[in-house]
């Protein structure tokens, strides 16, 4: 027998698990960013580290508000680039120990989105349980009401003999019907 209480319970559980589930989309969105921008970094950072070697590294660099500057750097040795090593704390590094670190975070960042992936698909496959649970006891307490329904007698009821007495008429107050102390 299912209950009113037990499917709003369902809904309920369904619902959670629904913003969940959105919640964790939204981190792994929020991660791709950051892996795609973790990636773009230590390719670039590659591409100078290959062009110094070759004795001249130059690049357009964007710093905001639409201004690009452009950047050359001479002769054959690396050249070098902050990178925020962690609690606010920067270090130069050579660039190709730079695109190690950040090729390093990127990996952190990847498992980090894997293990998002994993407890997304847990709840989905969750919330898909849920919802056919909902569902079915959806149904048996919609055939539970049928079967009540037909259990009850169609008889239209039978009037009820009114005396022939006419019915006094109440009289009103202007307000909502209330009564007043002349009725």
């Amino acid at each position: 027998m299912v209950d009113r209480s037990e499917l709003q319970q369902k809904a309920r559980l369904v619902e959670s698990h629904r913003q969940h589930l959105e919640e964790l989309q939204k981190r792994m969105e929020d991660v791709s960013a950051v892996v795609s921008e973790h990636q773009i970094t230590a390719e670039i950072l590659n591409r100078l580290s290959k062009m110094s070697e070759e004795g001249e590294a130059s690049a357009h660099i964007t710093i905001g508000s639409g201004v690009t500057l452009n950047y050359k750097h001479e002769g054959k040795k690396t050249g070098t680039a902050l990178i925020d090593l962690g609690g606010g704390i920067f270090a130069e590094r050579e660039w190709h120990d730079a695109a190690n670190i950040i090729d390093k975070r990127k990996d952190d960042f990847i498992k980090i989105h894997e293990s998002l992936l994993t407890q997304a698909g847990s709840i989905e496959q969750r919330l898909g349980t849920l919802a056919s649970e909902f569902n079915a006891a959806a149904e048996k307490l919609q055939t539970q009401n049928q079967t009540v329904s037909e259990s009850i007698p169609t008889e239209p009821p039978k009037p009820e003999k009114s005396e022939s007495k006419p019915k006094k008429r109440r009289r009103g107050s202007g307000f909502g019907g209330e009564l007043t102390l002349d009725d």
